[in-house]
């Protein structure tokens, strides 16, 4: 859902700095596009935390995302939420796969480790599968059942 929402994001973006290159005449429009992506989660409740890390390619694409979604009002599950966009104390993705990439993750799918996209997602059709950072680890609650602990 976050990647389909980023990915539509980054199409109207890129439709829009086309057009406008193709009205001005000048050849110079920066593309949105994103490189890395984690959204934390409670794996105990399987929810996520509420906020989510995206690295854009270019302080530009980020400006667009925040001027598209900072007091966003998210309709989801029942509830109203505020989107609030807020830069992390870890910019780039370099910094950020180097925060996360020895991190382990109590979670039973790769689906929830952070994700880096080489090349970066442009909300184009074609597009390579990411690349993991960290790692998922065992919970000792999933692999261990309360008979082999009284043996």
């Amino acid at each position: 859902m976050l990647i389909e929402m980023l990915d539509h994001h980054c199409i109207e973006q890129n439709k829009k700095a086309k057009e406008e290159e193709e009205e001005s005449d000048h050849q110079s429009s920066i593309l949105s596009a994103y490189d890395f992506l984690y959204l934390p989660m409670d794996f105990k409740k399987r929810l996520n935390l509420g906020y989510a890390f995206v690295n854009f390619t270019s302080s530009v694409a980020a400006m667009r995302f925040y001027r598209s979604f900072d007091n966003y009002n998210w309709e989801v599950f029942q509830t109203s939420k505020i989107c609030k966009i807020c830069p992390a104390r870890i910019q780039g993705k370099d910094r950020l796969i180097g925060r996360f990439k020895h991190s382990c993750f109590e979670c039973d799918t790769d689906d929830f480790l952070p994700v880096v996209f080489s090349p970066p997602r442009n909300g184009s059709t074609s597009f390579t599968p990411p690349s993991l950072v960290g790692r998922r680890s065992i919970s000792l609650t999933t692999t261990t059942t309360r008979s082999s602990i009284d043996q």
